[in-house]
């Protein structure tokens, strides 16, 4: 598990700005339980996997069309990943984690945004 803060899609997928937050920031953010956090790891585990899943596939596509492929299996894929950790949480922290999903995928489209202009 990764504790750098998150894990985000290729920069060059500017369409889907997909990232994990750390379990230690969700757990910090929704103050989760010890059964949450127990469920929540391997549903955090599989996402990374797919993610680094997703980046080799966007890196091995030779075409737009291919590219735009791997990016819409992506969103289905986080529309999923959503979905599974939603189901774990209670109304509140259901809203906090919408809330952390937006902050840090902001944060990663300020990074790539930066990236661009330093070019």
């Amino acid at each position: 598990m990764s504790s750098a803060g998150f894990i985000a899609l290729p920069a060059t997928a500017q369409n889907v700005w997909d990232t994990v937050p750390s379990m230690d920031v969700v757990r910090n953010r929704l103050s989760l339980t010890d059964e949450q956090e127990a469920k929540l790891v391997p549903i955090f585990e599989r996402r990374i996997a797919e993610l680094q899943k997703v980046r080799d596939q966007f890196a091995g596509a030779a075409t737009e069309q291919q590219k735009r492929t791997v990016l819409r299996n992506a969103k289905s894929d986080q529309d999923a990943f959503n979905s599974q950790v939603e189901a774990v949480l209670d109304a509140s922290q259901k809203s906090e984690w919408r809330e952390l999903r937006a902050e840090t995928r902001e944060k990663v489209k300020e990074r790539y945004e930066q990236k661009q202009d330093s070019r």
